[in-house]
């Protein structure tokens, strides 16, 4: 086993894997139910972006809660292969994060770009599922860096161009914070590729989650008060 990740904790006979690692996957959870328990609170809302957003809070809920207990904490009775079910909640939900900020600046799109876009989210997400099963044959590790390629592809290449444009052409002002959101998300994935850790009980994978979750918290923020007639969430 890895020695910079967590010991293996018991109680009694039950094993859990990475405690700490488990509980910090978990907060990221928490708060993506979270958004989503707000979202579903809305009723009536009419913005086009709005079920995207919601769909985008409930499919990463889902996909942090299986990272969190069955790809770390309930290792010892799983096969590590149940990790995909989180990648491909991932991929999922950022095919919906796409599809809702689309829908924030569509009218101002040309028919072409409005026709184009919808299909390439949603081939991006099926590429993505499809090599993330292709490889995990090749390990875990593999098939995790495909999640990641797509990530950046879908964060940076579609969901920040969209959100700028939605800004600095439409005046949505909130999309200020989903830019800031985006641009910090650069942070969390710095430090889980340079694997900076303070101890094994909180390693890179735990510092990823906390900042990831302070992530999902300014996304929210941005994500719900665009959804709004006549944001002016600053």
């Amino acid at each position: 086993m890895d020695p910079i990740l967590n010991p293996t904790v018991f109680v009694g006979s039950f094993e859990w894997r990475e405690p700490v690692t488990t509980l910090t996957d978990f907060l990221v959870a928490i708060v993506c139910w979270t958004g989503y328990y707000f979202f579903s609170s809305e009723k009536g809302n009419a913005s086009p972006s709005y079920p995207w957003f919601k769909k985008y809070f409930l499919i990463f809920a889902i996909g942090m809660t299986s990272a969190a207990w069955l790809g770390h904490g309930l290792q010892a009775y799983v096969t590590p292969n149940v990790k995909i079910i989180g990648w491909a909640c991932g991929a999922t939900g950022l095919m919906f994060l796409q599809l809702g900020s689309l829908r924030l600046i569509e009218k101002q799109l040309p028919q072409k770009a409005k026709k184009l876009l919808p299909k390439w989210f949603n081939l991006q997400w099926i590429l993505a599922i499809s090599l993330m099963f292709y490889f995990l044959s090749s390990g875990i590790e593999t098939a995790f860096k495909v999640t990641q390629i797509n990530s950046v592809i879908a964060l940076w290449g579609f969901v920040l161009p969209m959100q700028v444009f939605s800004y600095y052409k439409l005046k949505n002002k909130t999309s200020k914070i989903v830019i800031i959101a985006l641009l910090y998300s650069v942070i969390p994935g710095v430090v889980y590729s340079t694997q900076l850790s303070v101890s094994n009980w909180f390693n890179y994978h735990d510092i990823s989650h906390v900042l990831m979750a302070i992530f999902m918290t300014m996304m929210f923020l941005g994500l719900y008060h665009l959804t709004k007639p006549n944001n002016t969430f600053e």
